[in-house]
């Protein structure tokens, strides 16, 4: 994800443009034909925008939602951006914006959510310049206003990120009793692990349990007889003798060249068969095989079998 700054000097207003000679018509001319992208009345990013991910293209949206209001408060997942939470399974049409500090602007419009849950003091940082709910009741919100599966993600990167712990959470969700959600976001922070480095993790973990395959261990240590670490593992299924590995394709492809996949490809193989000689099953899958999750848990449950045979 790109950082708020860069996105904000990616910002323009119709009023820079203009002091740049640029006249209405020549806008709106670059408008009809790709050349800028209007984010919102007045204000502008150039096409390679388009190229950005929907989490950076959020973000933009915020930027410009904070220079038309009055000291906003962005909530929900336009706050999770800014903090550094997944996207993943986030509504991000609408930015997401609190009521207070600006009743004058309540209604909810295309572009913007108002939310309406009063804030306390305590509930507000600045991230990048930006006034966003605090991690603890960013979580929250999106347990009690998401999906079961975006909220434990959050939970579940909020709590590796070292941005919020069991016990805050447990705080956050006593403070927000009462509201709209609040047992569907009980339920999400009970499934929670913040050892899940990634919302893949976190997502095979739920597979797990929606499908009632055993509770593995998660990011465990494998030693060998002299002591020595050989691999930290995704999961393992300890008294089976299984190890679960989810592959993320930026493990091996992000920004590196051919060479480098390779290494790092037979870097994998060695360590496998480095497992498998000290007696463990190791099985990999991806983040294809989790849209079809009954697939993964029966092919996993097939090795389990076969293990304990």
């Amino acid at each position: 994800m790109t950082g708020i700054e860069e996105l904000r000097s990616r910002l323009l207003t119709t009023d820079d443009l203009i002091a740049r000679g640029v006249s209405a018509q020549a806008l709106s001319r670059a408008v009809s034909t790709g050349a800028m992208v209007r984010l919102r009345p007045g204000f502008y990013v150039d096409a390679a925008a388009r190229e950005l991910g929907r989490d950076d293209r959020h973000l933009l949206m915020v930027l410009a939602t904070d220079r038309c209001l009055t000291a906003p408060v962005f909530t929900h997942w336009s706050a999770a951006l800014a903090l550094g939470l997944p996207a993943w399974g986030l509504p991000l049409r609408q930015v997401s914006v609190s009521r207070n500090g600006h009743a004058q602007r309540s209604r909810n419009t295309r572009l913007t959510r108002h939310d309406v849950s009063p804030l306390d003091a305590d509930e507000i940082v600045t991230i990048g310049g930006l006034q966003v709910t605090s991690p603890d009741r960013t979580v929250v919100d999106i347990g009690r206003s998401c999906g079961r599966d975006a909220g434990v993600s959050a939970a579940d990167a909020a709590a590796y990120g070292e941005l919020a712990t069991a016990d805050s959470l447990h705080v956050a969700l006593d403070r927000a009793a009462g509201r709209s959600g609040i047992k569907k976001a009980r339920a999400a922070m009970e499934l929670m692990d913040g050892r899940s480095e990634s919302v893949a993790e976190t997502l095979s973990r739920l597979t797990f349990s929606d499908h009632g395959l055993p509770r593995p261990a998660t990011q465990e240590n494998i030693i060998d007889t002299h002591g020595n670490r050989v691999a930290r593992v995704d999961f393992l299924w300890r008294e089976h003798g299984v190890i679960g590995e989810c592959d993320g394709f930026g493990k091996y492809f992000d920004g590196n060249d051919l060479r480098e996949v390779r290494r790092r490809l037979a870097r994998e193989k060695d360590r496998d068969a480095e497992l498998v000689a000290l007696g463990y099953r190791v099985i990999h899958w991806r983040w294809a095989d989790l849209e079809r999750p009954w697939m993964l848990a029966e092919r996993i449950r097939r090795v389990l079998l076969a293990a304990a045979a």
